[in-house]
């Protein structure tokens, strides 16, 4: 007959196998619940893509317009994510990732009842600030949430709640403007984040605020500190350059399309490849991490993404556009998961909201300044020319990989 302190012995044991499972365990509750609020989110800012030019257009607005009202957003974002991730290390995550939702769902709100351009864009600006700051913060906070073993597999598998809305974003939102209006689809995306908002309310935050009080007076934590190390400005670069040489067929696609007679509805069957396998490969991306290094990983990345912009240069069908949106995607699912636990792997808890500002602004400035320096370009050597010095400009990148090869195995 077991003794009293022998029961206390194994009851103490079997809840510290307990505890240690739930360490190593990568899909926890909170984990699946911050997925399904960042799908949310991310769904009720995609739907509004590719309709609030259409918006600009029945208020009586013009191009110039339209493409400023797509563009504030991208730097109201910018410019919240930096002062937002050391509000993250010095007052926790959940409140955070909260007031980002909250700001989004009184945006919606007021969108509603919008009727004039200047409205807008003002709001569209705010809608940026709110969406930098909820992403951020729902970023940092998985990153709590993950095993530090598993962090590359685990910031695949997160990143599928941010490809597949931007694959049924857009097409959810043209969907719901050409049958309900414009309103409907405020409405829709008001719905939507007021659900995630009240899911986030279920999220354990376990970042302990005074322990970080007392760490940050000994450990450096300020943006030039952090965007010192390697492990931070190598990976954020390299995620900078490729999404810069990116902005090139975010921006363009379309319009080389109309050039070689393919309508907008052909060749946005490339974006749809590039967002459908980039998620399928995410959801691989564990099995792919068992055989294959991340170097390797990383190498073949960057020669995919290489390899979709020359299919995108010589292409004049809509196979070698469906191949350059496979390829793209794949590519993208193999670095950015990858860089991503590069920039958090050798920070601290209370580090980690400013790194993750760090790398996320790098692909922010790199998408909205790529999209100024290609239209340049497009100009002075046609759109074949760009797409070729898009796959230089990732190549390019192989220099910068090899050069820190060990930092980044």
């Amino acid at each position: 007959m077991q003794s009293k302190q022998e029961r206390v012995s194994e009851t103490i044991g079997t809840e510290k196998i307990s505890r240690d499972r739930q360490a190593t365990r990568l899909f926890s509750k909170d984990m699946m619940l911050l997925m399904v609020i960042n799908f949310l989110v991310m769904t009720a800012v995609t739907t509004q893509m590719g309709t609030l030019p259409l918006y600009v257009t029945r208020l009586g607005g013009n191009a110039v317009m339209s493409g400023l009202v797509v563009g504030i957003w991208g730097l109201a974002a910018l410019a919240a994510r930096i002062p937002v991730g050391k509000l993250i290390d010095s007052y926790g995550r959940k409140q955070l990732v909260l007031i980002g939702i909250g700001i989004l769902a009184i945006d919606f709100s007021m969108l509603i009842f919008v009727s004039t351009i200047v409205s807008l864009i003002i709001l569209r600006a705010v809608q940026g600030i709110g969406n930098g700051t909820q992403s951020t913060a729902v970023a940092t906070l998985v990153a709590d949430k993950i095993p530090k073993e598993k962090l590359s597999i685990g910031l695949g598998y997160f990143s599928i709640s941010q490809t597949l809305p931007a694959a049924i974003g857009p097409a959810i939102g043209l969907m719901i403007v050409e049958n309900l209006g414009f309103q409907s689809l405020f409405y829709f995306s008001l719905l939507l984040v007021s659900l995630a908002f009240l899911l986030t309310l279920f999220i354990k935050d376990s970042y302990d605020i005074d322990t970080q009080v007392q760490k940050t007076k000994q450990v450096k934590t300020g943006f030039k500190a952090l965007i010192r190390l390697q492990s931070i400005w190598v990976p954020s670069l390299l995620i900078f350059v490729v999404s810069f040489a990116n902005a090139a067929v975010a921006a363009f696609l379309i319009q080389f399309g109309e050039q070689k007679n393919l309508s907008p509805a052909v060749v946005g069957l490339s974006f749809t490849a590039q967002a459908v396998i980039g998620a399928l490969a995410r959801i691989w991306f564990g099995r792919m991490y068992l055989y294959f290094k991340s170097f390797v990983l990383i190498l073949a990345g960057i020669v995919m993404i290489a390899a979709a912009y020359i299919c995108i240069a010589f292409g004049d069908t809509i196979e070698l556009l469906l191949l350059a949106g496979a390829l793209d995607g794949l590519g993208f699912a193999l670095l950015m998961p990858l860089m991503n636990a590069v920039v958090l792997r050798d920070v601290t808890s209370e580090q980690r909201g400013r790194a993750t500002a760090i790398f996320s602004s790098g692909t922010d400035v790199a998408y909205g300044l790529g999209a100024l320096v290609w239209g340049i370009v497009v100009s002075l050597i046609g759109f074949q020319g760009m797409y070729l010095c898009t796959t230089l400009v990732v190549l390019a990148t192989l220099g910068l990989v090899l050069t820190h090869r060990q930092l980044l195995s």
